[in-house]
């Protein structure tokens, strides 16, 4: 106890050090805390999976993408059912309709078994998860909220296609983040889906997957599906496996690289904390020098003496973490935006606070310690009355701003990365065009009575009625969004079986003049009416790949059929397999990244596009009247203003969410790394300055120059930044061109971005050291010859 009290006396006398370093090593915590957080919540996505090592999940290889699917679906048994001690069926329906009170909601339901519930563990808010019937229904805690607001939801009554759903339980969001996003359960039995199924296995203890996948990862025929092969990988892989192709609204989906880039920042900002505080430290350190060499006389061991700077240290990290997290909570909203979710209270805050208040007090104990407790005692006291080297306290800050200015070119370049590629035309019109949900069916036909689908029919043609008619429209298609963002890729042949991966559109007639495409050659079909017929047309990349210079020399098929047609005499049309001839060739452009490059397109030019979404091409200034004009339609025909809409120009924006998110998250740490280093350079030349009031006081007295005092006190510290980013240069362009190494179209690496970042470091960190040189520059030789006479 004696020596925590002596320890903290030390501190609070130098409590203008003291306060700089905590702050300091305070920014750097909350900053790092909040990263290792949302990493942690990336690593432990589904923990509420039930003996997660022991579910398997089938994919299947659908034109080269691997998909989730389900056994049913395999012509083989790849998977013995002895292996399977539990399987659960789920059919996702994304932005499915919901009508409760003649009033339509748009919602994300998930048809699952019985057993989905002995997969995942979900906090039961109220009524049950054992579905009862195949009408039953499980709503989340927020959708039920919005439906009925603080009414008990139990026994509602919903109406999904026809079919009365009634609620039996509400279930919260588990603390972990889950791949399955969805506001509503269903019974799978609730009537025969459409839709393909996603199917998730348990298995036996001990069944070898790699070699179940060298039997099913080799191309077999298919009835309906032509070449085919099949893979199983454990669930708790699915969330970081870059090669599965997943429906985005409904499976979250995880991207290690962006963990990487954090896991950097965390590490430089870290540093760049830990070494202020430790330079900071010393400062305080060096006015004890002598103290100590007397005390080392007087018998003062190693031990008591570690002791003592481990227990200032500890209860400097102890108040910097608790400042930490109350910036952590104050900022918790603004992060939230930053990181684009919220991320709660869980037990791994405990561990990791622990873990901080164990290992960082020894981290910054350590340095102190060796270079005090291993010097004599008479080369402490004879070192106090000479002008001490402040070689050591350069060069942790200059080690510093290395990390500092690497930061701030990191940002500064993906900042100009992200502005490139949001402000390069992509070749094809994206402004005024509106993508709207406005058919609010759930296209069961299977399940559809005639006077279902008459009333269906009518709604349809009513809406789009009122699209012909609606003068704040320029032209409107049935096509979405996703066909141009759209990653899939599917394997295409030439005439001499030369194989090609193509990015393939399926697109109606009307969408290359509805998107301002050139066409180049050729010419394109008029409506296509006939569900059982295609033409196909290529993008100039395309026709290079196949190696084709002349349209009309120009056959393609594709490796799988890209339609089928199902008699009533149950026979199977199948199209696309045979060669097609290139109906035209049109104008490159850039679906898809820039970063991409230019993707080889294959057009497949059909009809059958009246279901889904629908693009509206509206005209310029009208955007407002339009959304009021469908809200107004929509209503009519469904009882409800809403419906899901967007505009292209955000949706190709939104591409980049993850250079932008990147760019984001630089920037703010950019300049926290900046604010913490000015507070070292603060502490540090506060204290050196400080020590040298009597030279500068003969100097002045000498003739001494304000330049020349401010080049004195100040010049040492534009030499150690100038060495830092000499330092920092090769280090950021490592970093960025390895990071950009895979990208076709990124922003140039230019030279004035470092110098950007030059400045920006410079005029910040000098800025705050040239108030405390201006201020020793301009003291009363007199007064400073007075005090250090009394």
């Amino acid at each position: 106890m004696k020596t925590l009290r002596y320890a903290l006396r030390h501190l609070t006398r130098a409590r203008a050090y003291t306060l700089i370093s905590l702050s300091g090593l305070a920014f750097s915590l909350a900053c790092s805390i909040i990263l290792l957080r949302y990493i942690h919540r990336e690593l432990t996505v589904d923990a509420n999976c039930i003996h997660p090592e022991t579910v398997v999940l089938p994919l299947a290889d659908v034109h080269g993408n691997w998909c989730p699917s389900a056994r049913m679906y395999m012509d083989s048994v790849y998977l013995a059912d002895g292996q399977v001690t539990e399987r659960c069926l789920v059919v996702p329906n994304e932005r499915t309709h919901i009508l409760y009170e003649n009033r339509t909601y748009n919602a994300d339901m998930l048809a699952v078994d019985s057993t989905f519930f002995r997969f995942f563990a979900y906090p039961v808010v109220a009524g049950t998860v054992a579905m009862q019937g195949s009408q039953g229904g499980i709503l989340t805690r927020k959708f039920a909220e919005q439906l009925f607001g603080r009414e008990n939801p139990l026994g509602k009554v919903l109406v999904y296609d026809g079919i009365s759903v009634v609620v039996q339980g509400v279930i919260d969001s588990p603390s972990n983040k889950t791949v399955w996003q969805f506001d509503v359960l269903v019974s799978r039995g609730l009537q025969d889906w459409s839709r393909m199924s996603i199917e998730m296995v348990r298995v036996l203890p001990g069944v070898g997957l790699d070699a179940i996948n060298k039997v099913s990862g080799i191309y077999r025929d298919t009835k309906y599906s032509g070449p085919m092969r099949y893979r199983f990988i454990p669930w708790k892989q699915f969330y970081f496996d870059p090669s599965i192709v997943v429906e985005k609204s409904l499976m979250n989906h995880g991207d290690k690289s962006y963990l990487l880039i954090l896991s950097g920042v965390i590490i430089l900002l870290l540093a760049v904390g830990i070494l202020n505080f430790i330079n900071l430290y010393m400062v305080t350190l060096v006015k004890r020098w002598r103290e100590y060499g007397i005390k080392k006389v007087l018998g003062l061991k190693r031990s008591s003496l570690f002791v003592e700077i481990w227990l200032e240290n500890f209860a400097l990290v102890f108040a910097s973490l608790f400042v930490a997290w109350v910036l952590i909570e104050v900022t918790a909203v603004p992060v939230e935006r930053l990181l684009g979710e919220p991320v709660s209270y869980t037990w791994f805050d405990g561990w990791l606070s622990s873990g901080v208040l164990v290992a960082l007090p020894l981290l910054t104990s350590a340095y102190p310690y060796i270079k005090y407790g291993y010097r004599s005692p008479v080369v402490s006291m004879r070192n106090v009355p000479v002008r001490y080297s402040v070689a050591s306290r350069a060069v942790l800050l200059g080690i510093q701003y290395v990390f500092t200015v690497v930061l701030v070119v990191l940002s500064v370049y993906f900042n100009r990365h992200f502005d490139f590629l949001i402000n390069t035309p992509p070749g094809f019109r994206t402004e005024g065009i509106l993508e709207a949900d406005l058919q609010k069916e759930n296209w069961n036909y299977g399940n559809e009575t005639d006077e279902r689908r008459k009333s269906r029919n009518e709604r349809i043609e009513r809406i789009r009625k009122a699209l012909d008619e609606c003068p704040y429209i320029d032209s409107w298609i049935c096509s979405s969004f996703n066909e141009i963002t759209s990653e899939v890729q599917i394997n295409y042949f030439n005439e001499k079986d030369k194989k090609v991966a193509v990015k393939a559109l399926f697109v109606p007639a009307a969408f290359f003049d509805f998107y301002g495409l050139k066409v180049l050659d050729g010419d394109l079909p008029d409506e296509i009416r006939d569900v059982t017929r295609s033409e196909i047309a290529l993008n100039e990349e395309a026709m290079k790949l196949f190696g084709y210079a002349d349209r009309e020399e120009a056959f393609v098929r594709a490796e799988t059929p890209i339609w089928m047609f199902f008699g009533a005499d149950g026979s199977v049309k199948k199209g696309g397999l045979e060669l097609m001839p290139v109906a035209a060739v049109i104008a490159d452009c850039y679906f898809g990244k820039l970063t991409g490059g230019v993707q080889p397109i294959v057009y497949v030019i059909s009809g059958g596009y009246e279901r889904g979404k629908i693009s509206i091409a509206v005209h310029p200034g009208k955007e407002k009247e339009l959304l009021a004009y469908l809200r107004r339609t929509v209503k009519e025909i469904y009882g409800t203003e809403e419906f899901d809409h967007a505009w292209l120009s955000d949706v190709v924006k939104e591409q980049y969410a993850h250079d932008r998110k990147i760019a984001t998250v630089y920037s703010v740490f950019a300049f926290i790394a900046i604010v913490v280093s000015c507070m070292g350079l603060f502490g540090i030349s506060l204290f050196d300055i400080r020590r040298r009031y009597r030279e500068i006081a003969i100097r002045k007295v000498n003739g001494a120059t304000l330049a020349g005092l401010y080049w004195l006190l100040g010049g040492k510290y534009l030499k150690v930044l100038l060495a830092s980013f000499a330092a920092a240069v090769p280090l950021a362009w490592f970093i960025i061109s390895r990071y950009t190494e895979s990208f076709v179209l990124k922003a140039p690496l230019s030279a004035w971005i470092f110098i950007v970042a030059l400045l920006l470091v410079g005029l910040i960190s000098l800025g705050t050291l040239w108030w405390q040189v201006g201020k020793a520059a301009r003291i009363n030789p007199a007064e400073v010859m007075r005090s250090e006479n009394n």
